[in-house]
């Protein structure tokens, strides 16, 4: 008789850290393991709208979708159901407040993840805990601008097809704005082509004028272009522009704006195809002599010109002090 293997569960979970980096834990009514707050997605929910929605449930906290970042998909056994294991999409937010437990909530611990605690969940033990060890966070997914157009030199395709391939071949997913023409359409075709997967968000009004991409993993329609920017930047772990026009240029600068500001900490990327960024470099290396720009706000600004290099650089990017701190 053939033996069943049962499905794994598929749960996404967050990590909040105190000051003292302590890790929130929770326990569930009638268990006994400590676990990171989370739970199950519902149908054709995100990974990180299931995270979100589950800590609102159990703890009643609104955590902010800008400051949610990608920490690594993790499988381990469960905790509460022998012989099965679990598969969850981890993700960091910085500290916030927690009162009391909601829902099935029963208790609340917040935990030291270098010391031993048999009541942990070994999901924590033997994984995520040890991931918060590692300085480096390598990105889950990538938001990619880039233009609607190709450009005159074939230079540009060939950078955003090799760059879209590397992607799928990293295990990063790609976020973008959900059209199949010009170098937007080149980079999605190359994730999906790889096996990779690939998630757009297009306007209603830009559907047809930019043909919407009807082979994506999921294509979301929302109403206006601050919403399709906003939701753009809640389902990504960074940003990246790659050659563009004016649109291109306006979506990397409001988001790089951002995390200086402190409004987001995930990092901000240009990959260089052909040199085409550089004169926008040296305009931004200007602003900075000029004194309408600080230093650290340069040096957030992350600038490489092969895949491998700009994905090292993400994985170590540490977030600049807001501007007005």
């Amino acid at each position: 008789m053939a033996h069943h293997v049962a499905e794994p569960i598929r749960v996404s979970a967050v990590v909040v850290r105190d000051a003292e980096g302590k890790v929130l834990n929770v326990r569930k009514r009638g268990t006994d393991s400590l676990m990171l707050p989370g739970g199950k997605p519902e149908a054709g929910e995100d990974p990180r709208d299931t995270a979100i929605r589950e800590f609102r449930e159990e703890l009643g906290v609104e955590l902010d979708p800008l400051r949610l970042r990608g920490l690594g998909e993790f499988r381990a056994p469960a905790a509460n159901e022998p012989e099965r294991d679990v598969i969850a999409q981890v993700f960091e937010h910085p500290y916030v407040a927690v009162d009391r437990p909601l829902a099935e909530i029963e208790h609340l611990e917040w935990a030291d993840p270098l010391e031993a605690n048999a009541a942990m969940a070994p999901l924590n033990t033997e994984q995520v805990f040890p991931a918060l060890a590692r300085t480096a966070r390598p990105p889950q997914r990538l938001a990619v601008f880039t233009g609607s157009a190709f450009g005159n030199s074939p230079a540009f395709a060939a950078g955003a097809r090799d760059f879209g391939e590397a992607m799928a071949r990293a295990g990063i997913e790609l976020v973008y704005g959900g059209g199949k023409v010009g170098l937007m359409g080149t980079v999605a075709d190359a994730v999906l082509e790889a096996g990779g997967r690939a998630f757009g968000v297009i306007t209603e009004a830009l559907l047809a004028g930019e043909t919407g991409h009807t082979g994506l993993t999921r294509l979301e329609v929302v109403a206006s272009m601050p919403e399709r920017k906003r939701r753009m930047a809640e389902l990504t772990d960074a940003f990246v522009a790659l050659p563009g026009g004016p649109g291109t240029l306006e979506e990397i600068f409001e988001v790089w704006t951002w995390v200086t500001l402190g409004i987001h900490t995930k990092p901000v990327a240009l990959y260089d195809i052909d040199g085409y960024w550089q004169p926008l470099v040296r305009a931004i290396d200007t602003m900075v002599d000029a004194g309408f720009s600080k230093p650290e706000a340069r040096d957030a600004l992350i600038v490489a010109t092969e895949p491998a290099e700009l994905f090292a650089k993400i994985s170590e990017w540490q977030p600049p002090l807001p501007k007005w701190s």
